[in-house]
């Protein structure tokens, strides 16, 4: 469906732009409202797609409703006679530096035992891909972690060392000729390094940390349990976290899969527990909320994570294109289009330069997205989603064909 607005492009010539030789055989969806919400174009915009990254407008949206743009999480410390108690309800912000600012300012010498309450700790999304789980994209998830669940491999004065600690990753060095290759086994907690290491210090890798929650309680303590409830009284150290809008902030232009799904989680146990399988409520939740609250069509979202790595996820253009006018017209609509990369940042920063858009990508193997809200040269303001999905062009190409589909667009 076509609404024919002054200087608009025609229909035809953005169908001609989506009909490229170079998607023949690639599911195509394209959605242009108007602020208000009404439809200016539609291509497929009702059939069922991978989303990849733009599965995180979804949960970051619902995570902004949910917990309020001001939320700060608390991490708070108890330092009692036979124990160190940990209470998290999830703090995706959290740096190792501020876990060691904590335990000076406790004077722990990490004997205690460590016991941590933490509000869900699913660790890997089922349906995640065993390839990925190795690298810092898909960090496990879990309400007490640092640095979104990661850590680097470097290479330091012709050495190979692991920033900020080893937790308990060991190092095997293959010396032999030729460029240096990093191979990490994340169950067996091993690396191995080959090859010649670089004369100049570098990070060779950054990697996903085996158990991050282990990892943090393990800054405080000798061993570490889990807990069911809290001391009854004033914790005697509290670590602050960033606004849910600085989650956000954080999240979006980068991508920050970790991030994502936190937010996801956090936004949920806002109706309650989570319990042991955590996903199955807040998917729930969050489809809730994208349907009785946005408005959006039931059967348009099936969501399976926050960060959009799954390939379980799907979406319609319609449906990202309801939540960006719904989301636009909420008291954080400004923080929340200021929190999305726009060209020149983020994901957008070698893109669409010269352009007024704040925007959202994602990518995953024969999957491109990028929604968001364009202001064309003519001042008009308009909300667009295109999802690419299985092209046999490189990714380079769909993404080029899909700036052309955002110029033409905003050039009116």
């Amino acid at each position: 469906m076509f609404v024919a607005l002054t200087h608009f492009p025609s229909p035809s010539e953005l169908d001609r732009i989506l009909a490229s030789p170079k998607f023949d055989g690639a599911i195509i969806s394209a959605t242009v409202l108007d602020t208000d919400g009404k439809t200016l174009y539609d291509h497929n915009g009702s059939i069922h797609v991978v989303p990849a990254s733009n599965q995180k407008l979804l949960s970051n949206a619902f995570a902004l409703w949910s917990l309020g743009p001001e939320y700060r999480p608390k991490t708070n410390i108890w330092k009692l006679s036979d124990r160190i108690v940990i209470d998290s309800p999830g703090d995706p912000l959290m740096t190792y530096n501020r876990l060691i600012q904590a335990r000076e300012a406790l004077q722990l010498d990490r004997r205690l035992p460590v016991f941590v309450h933490q509000s869900y700790g699913p660790e890997i999304p089922d349906s995640w891909e065993i390839d990925d789980l190795p690298n810092r994209y898909s960090a496990a998830v879990t309400s007490l972690t640092f640095d979104q669940g990661a850590f680097t491999a470097s290479c330091k004065r012709g050495k190979v060392c692991l920033v900020p600690e080893a937790f308990g990753v060991k190092i095997d060095r293959i010396a032999s000729k030729g460029k240096v290759d990093l191979r990490y086994d994340l169950f067996a907690k091993r690396i191995t390094v080959t090859g010649e290491l670089p004369a100049k210090d570098q990070v060779l890798d950054t990697l996903a940390l085996p158990h991050p929650d282990e990892a943090a309680a393990s800054l405080f303590g000798s061993s570490i349990h889990s807990l069911s409830e809290v001391p009854n009284q004033a914790p005697n150290y509290v670590i602050e976290g960033g606004s849910t809008i600085e989650m956000v902030g954080r999240c979006l232009p980068p991508s920050d899969n970790n991030i994502a799904e936190n937010l996801l989680l956090m936004g949920a146990q806002v109706q309650g527990p989570l319990g042991p399988r955590p996903y199955e409520l807040a998917r729930t939740r969050l489809e809730s909320f994208l349907t009785r609250v946005v408005g959006i069509q039931p059967g348009d979202v099936h969501a399976y994570d926050g960060s959009g790595l799954s390939r379980h996820n799907y979406v319609t253009t319609r449906a990202i294109g309801k939540l960006l006018a719904w989301e636009s017209f909420q008291p954080t609509g400004v923080a929340w289009r200021n929190a999305m990369a726009h060209p020149g940042i983020g994901t957008l920063s070698n893109r669409l330069k010269g352009l007024t858009f704040q925007a959202k990508t994602g990518s995953l193997d024969m999957v491109a997205s990028i929604s968001g809200y364009l202001t064309t040269k003519s001042g008009k303001n308009v909300i667009v989603s295109l999802i690419f999905n299985q092209f046999g062009c490189t990714a380079s190409e769909a993404r080029g064909i899909a700036d052309q589909f955002i110029t033409t667009l905003a050039n009116d």
